[in-house]
């Protein structure tokens, strides 16, 4: 088995050079969810070369699903910058008006189970930094769509899901049943999986599993299998409904919305932590008022609860439902509670965390430690509970590499070997799942 394992990483490692060219093409042309328009072509044309059948549009994304959809122009824009960067339109015909992502599948010559891995694509809007010392700048591959970039590693994300398709095709005589590649759109936004779940795409996996370059995990090669802090997340819009009067004339008229809403998210941020996991608060935007002498009627806030348990989150949102009522009444407003998007926290299968460190056992790129925490809120969750629900099991992996500037700053660098090291580590859990019983 160690001389097997270590072939398949000769294997891989030949085909890194190439990968990472596959990751700056990526990197030079970002596009955020449901625009990925550039992701969506290049992905699907490489892997219908390699003999996958290739699944687009509708086929894999429920469209009512979708939320935060960009304005028609825009799309517009992104569909057309897709096609001036050469991407054949072929491919990306099934996704135009915002159906973006593609899904692989090859086939085994001998029967096993359906083996899913899942890659996001899409990238933050921020505007990459033009600091001449950092590589996307010294070597010619920095985002040329101003106010997009890939500072989260979506691009090395899906360079990876590459780079295990192309070393797969290569060794499909001697694959086990299906392998499934998922390279999911709006990753950021949290719609992107319960889109791909609701039109069924992870209705027939019995295993999945994704990763992600870890924010704290700076050493090249380290992989984490037991991660914690998966958190859930909502996020809410909440309204406050007063009256409004002149600010001086008669202001005893008026009922002060912005007022309640300041009290609001001072106290929100007030709210005592959880003693039992990580537990957050956080009110991330406040408008409100139209005028300077106008007592404002009306005014609202963005809030985020993420939570390391349901139990945990029960509590948040309790307290969360106390502040707001009690800003309301302190000001005789009417407050309303709008959910926008929420995602569920997330687990491990303990079966394939152990698993997985036996897959790695003798390779020399990868190691795997301890545990690791997320800290974060992770899309691919909506999947993996679906495919536990209906008896699979599922593992999101975390990867080392040094983060220059950090995740989500506009001069993230990495370690590209991350790219090789990742699609190591699922190819040896893909031979690891078709030749033990777990």
């Amino acid at each position: 088995m160690a001389s097997e394992t270590q072939q398949m990483e000769t294997e891989i490692s030949a085909l890194f050079s190439e990968a990472v060219e596959w990751r700056r093409s990526l990197h030079r042309h970002p596009q955020s969810g449901w625009l990925e328009f550039y992701a969506t072509g290049f992905v699907a044309k490489k892997l219908e070369s390699w003999g996958y059948q290739v699944l687009l549009g509708d086929k894999i994304i429920d469209p009512h699903s979708r939320l935060f959809l960009p304005a028609p122009e825009t799309m517009d824009e992104a569909y057309g910058n897709a096609l001036s960067a050469g991407i054949d339109e072929q491919y990306i015909r099934p996704a135009k008006g915002g159906l973006t992502g593609v899904v692989g599948i090859i086939q085994g010559k001998q029967p096993g189970p359906v083996i899913a891995y899942r890659f996001d694509i899409d990238s933050l809007e921020i505007t990459e930094t033009n600091n001449p010392e950092l590589a996307a700048n010294k070597e010619g591959f920095v985002s040329c769509y101003r106010g997009y970039a890939h500072m989260c590693g979506h691009d090395a994300n899906t360079a990876t899901g590459l780079l295990l398709a192309k070393y797969l095709s290569q060794r499909v005589d001697s694959l086990c049943g299906t392998v499934k590649l998922i390279f999911q759109p709006d990753e950021e936004r949290l719609s992107g999986a319960k889109s791909m779940v609701a039109a069924g795409v992870v209705d027939d996996v019995d295993y999945l599993m994704a990763g992600h370059i870890a924010a704290t995990m700076a050493e090249t090669g380290a992989v984490a299998f037991h991660v914690s802090n998966m958190l859930s997340v909502s996020r809410s819009e909440i309204t406050f409904h007063g009256a409004s009067a002149h600010s001086t004339g008669r202001p005893d008229l008026g009922k002060n919305a912005i007022l309640g809403a300041c009290s609001a998210a001072l106290n929100l941020h007030t709210i005592a932590r959880h003693g039992n996991g990580l537990s957050v608060v956080h009110v991330g935007k406040i408008t409100g008022g139209d005028s300077w002498n106008n007592v404002a009627d009306r005014a609202s806030l963005w809030i985020e609860v993420r939570a390391a348990s349901s139990d945990i989150d029960a509590y948040l949102q309790r307290r969360v439902q106390q502040v707001l009522e009690g800003a309301a009444e302190s000001y005789d407003l009417h407050v309303e509670s709008r959910l926008v998007v929420s995602s569920e926290a997330g687990h491990n299968s303990p079966e394939l965390i152990e698993l997985g460190k036996r897959a790695i056992d003798g390779l020399s790129c990868v190691t795997a430690v301890p545990t690791a925490q997320v800290n974060a809120s992770e899309d691919f969750v909506a999947m993996a509970n679906i495919v536990r629900r209906r008896g699979g099991q599922a593992m999101y992996m975390l990867h080392g590499s040094p983060v220059g500037g950090g995740l989500h700053s506009d001069s993230l660098e990495i370690d590209e070997k991350v790219i090789r090291n990742a699609a190591v580590t699922y190819a040896a859990i893909y031979e690891a799942l078709t030749k033990f019983t777990i």
